[in-house]
């Protein structure tokens, strides 16, 4: 478990850049993240390799460098080990197949702590980056080292990591990799278990302007560095994206 949670110098290349992951059933988002980002962007990228096809992972290391990873799967809590009352409870709140995709939704703070560079930019691929994002690793200039899109209610807090910038080696990240190892059991993925990890360390997060996580349950009415596409609606507009994209590209091959 100990190597797990340590920063990793294998893949080291330093200054500043951007880590994305996918598998076999996201990769499919890989094309059209690129088509934005790469308008917009000229930073060094990573793919985290969680389980890609072969023509997937051909692709992505034309694009720049990947990394294999996989939680080792004795890591993660199985469902006959979790309460009753907490399945039930997890079922309700998620529309998919929930067990198979738990497996993977606890691989982010891993992903950081190989990430090869000074400051990384995490970002999920339902994510549409619309403007340059070089100002952005500033955020993570503060004592913790990290940020991200944190919401403060009234009675709680509720954070979406789906945008991260974080700097090698911030105590927030290893805590958050141990959090999951030690305890997933609570939780049904890496948010919650960000938020549980926050809650037991009290770190002070410095939150990530919600214009670089900009979820789609909210109204755009100002510049939005990256727009993130949530949920089964978000999936369907990007959907009509990718098919536009592809229109596109065989018109000009024609």
């Amino acid at each position: 478990m100990s190597n797990l949670i340590k920063w990793d110098d294998t893949h080291y290349q330093g200054g500043d850049g951007i880590i994305v992951a996918t598998d076999e059933n996201q990769e499919w988002y890989l094309k059209w993240w690129w088509q934005n980002y790469s308008s917009h962007n000229t930073l060094p990228v990573t793919f985290f390799d969680f389980g890609m096809s072969k023509s997937a992972r051909i692709w992505c290391e034309k694009h720049g460098t990947v990394i294999d990873f996989s939680l080792p799967q004795k890591y993660i809590t199985p469902r006959e080990e979790i309460p009753i009352e907490i399945q039930r409870e997890w079922e309700e709140n998620y529309f998919g197949p929930l067990w198979e995709c738990r497996n993977q939704w606890f691989n982010k703070p891993f992903a950081l702590l190989k990430s090869p560079y000074d400051r990384t930019l995490w970002m999920d691929l339902d994510c549409e980056v619309r403007l340059p994002l070089d100002q952005a690793f500033d955020f993570c200039e503060t004592e913790e080292g990290f940020s991200t899109t944190l919401f403060h209610l009234d009675h709680t807090t509720v954070c979406n990591t789906g945008v991260i910038v974080n700097r090698r080696y911030s105590p927030v990240t290893e805590k958050w990799a141990e959090h999951v190892i030690t305890q997933n059991s609570k939780y049904l993925g890496d948010d919650s278990a960000f938020l549980g990890m926050l809650g037991e360390y009290n770190y002070n997060i410095h939150p990530l302007l919600i214009t670089y996580n900009w979820l789609n349950i909210f109204a755009s009415d100002c510049p939005i560095y990256i727009y993130h596409h949530m949920g089964s609606f978000g999936k369907t507009q990007i959907l009509k994206q990718v098919m536009e994209l592809a229109k596109r590209e065989t018109a000009k091959l024609g």
